[in-house]
């Protein structure tokens, strides 16, 4: 199971938008049951170990896959952002 951080500066307001949207996304496609889903600051994405990829609204330097998700939140490219994720999640390894 993939294990993916939805993060923004203050870890509530745009991560929730975002996770909110990602969840509906997933659970459309059957992919719930495939990943774990944290949520929180960029800060805390940083101090995560355990991480595959995260999906933020701000940006983090970290040594995992980063998918800006600024888009779910504009709806213009989010088709992309879902696509990235499972494409993410269903990677191997």
């Amino acid at each position: 199971m993939k294990h993916m951080m939805i993060c923004c500066g203050a870890g509530v307001a745009t991560s929730t938008v975002a996770l909110k949207k990602l969840e509906a996304y997933l659970k459309s496609e059957n992919l719930l049951d495939k990943v774990r889903i944290s949520q929180g600051t960029v800060a805390e994405a940083i101090t995560h170990s355990d991480l595959d990829f995260i999906v933020s609204t701000s940006p983090v330097k970290v040594s995992v896959p980063v998918i800006n998700a600024l888009p779910l939140l504009t709806g213009m490219g989010a088709d992309k952002v879902f696509t990235s994720v499972k494409a993410l999640i269903l990677a191997e390894g």
